[in-house]
């Protein structure tokens, strides 16, 4: 009787111990176990990522590498305001909850304010504005809880939803956001052509066509061997009302068509913002973060004339780099919000009428335009 015993007591004392402290296994700062804080931390730290953090991971918009410059001044003041996963109370030594909520008990819900703090900068990737003129769903009163609704998980309760991302390389985002969540299966049938876009919808993502024109200028390329005359990367933007590029995309995988097949069924056209981008590598065979860091490049630029070739990356410090590559690679960023209303959305003729200036038929597979009106 004695196990039994003990089991009970065991019992006894985590059901007194969830009545004292009802958040029990998420006792933890709530900021440690969530995707925000989790991002790039290694397992060993409660995460799945590579151990440097959520900004400390590599990233050709910056390409600044914490594993080679380690931390930069102002690191918690300027930084950590975003990155969740290092940024500290001075007087806690805990993750602030007043960053996402109203209150520092982390009862009240965010506010569209206070997640586009951090979130503005997808208006760099994506083109994206956060307000009432330029998102319908926001125009309706929702907040962005409203989509990306939290989700638990055997590590956390501070999980969320989220949409197809390709951007997104980590894997603790738990939960797929989908518009029929909302929205009908057929949302269409009201309109007089509804049954034809219902069909296309099979094969067209929602937001192809209710992104339209993007209303945020955003990045088109940007090269970290040239340099204009303040130091800054040579850095070209897309105006406000550029059109995103379209490709197939499964959720997994980028292709051309046909991609179809029986892991790719969920395939469809999504809408892109292309970004080229170019950067020093220490030689060919490296990985992509393997960079040659920035204030190196500069100092390799030999004649000084803002532009660091191969040649002068190959020559610098008695050829410390002497297998340095330059990489230019095109990353691609999802496009999923700045909503338009059916009035403002794409229409058939944008695309396959006579003047139709929306997609290139050809970049996604096609002879000429199909369907043509």
């Amino acid at each position: 009787m004695k196990p039994l015993k003990n089991i009970l007591m065991i019992l006894t004392v985590l059901s007194l111990a969830l009545l004292i402290n009802p958040a029990g296994a998420q006792a933890k700062d709530c900021a440690e176990s969530s995707y925000h804080g989790q991002l790039g931390r290694s397992p060993a730290l409660g995460g799945w990522g590579n151990g440097l953090g959520m900004l400390e991971k590599w990233c050709p918009l910056t390409n600044f590498s914490f594993k080679k410059q380690g931390r930069i001044k102002g690191f918690k003041a300027q930084c950590g305001k975003c990155h969740t996963s290092t940024y500290r109370d001075p007087a806690t030594g805990k993750t602030d909850c007043r960053l996402c909520h109203k209150t520092k008990d982390g009862k009240g819900q965010s506010t569209i304010e206070q997640c586009t703090k951090c979130h503005i900068y997808d208006t760099i990737k994506r083109g994206d504005i956060f307000d009432e003129d330029n998102d319908a769903h926001i125009a309706m009163g929702m907040r962005c809880s409203d989509c990306h609704e939290r989700l638990s998980d055997p590590n956390s309760d501070h999980q969320f939803a989220k949409g197809y991302a390709i951007d997104t390389t980590e894997s603790t985002m738990k939960g797929t956001l989908s518009c029929i969540k909302c929205h009908e299966a057929k949302p269409h049938s009201r309109l007089d052509e509804g049954e034809t876009l219902d069909t296309k919808h099979n094969k067209i993502a929602c937001v192809t066509c209710h992104t339209g024109k993007r209303p945020g200028k955003a990045l088109k390329s940007r090269s970290w061997n040239k340099f204009t005359k303040d130091g800054n990367p040579v850095t070209e933007e897309r105006k406000p009302g550029w059109i995103p590029k379209y490709k197939w995309y499964s959720g997994r995988s980028l292709g051309n068509f046909p991609v179809f097949g029986a892991t790719d069924l969920m395939t469809k056209i999504y809408p892109f913002n292309v970004v080229t981008f170019s950067w020093f590598i220490v030689r060919g065979d490296a990985a992509l973060d393997d960079i040659i860091i920035v204030p190196e490049v500069k100092a390799a630029d030999a004649n000084k004339d803002g532009e660091t070739t191969v040649e002068e990356m190959r020559k610098y410090e008695k050829g410390k780099y002497k297998d340095a590559t330059l990489v230019t690679k095109e990353f691609n960023f999802s496009i999923t919000h700045s909503i338009l209303p059916s009035d403002q959305a794409f229409g058939c003729q944008d695309c396959h009428g006579e003047e139709g200036f929306v997609i290139k038929w050809k970049e996604l597979g096609y002879d000429e335009n199909p369907y043509e009106l």
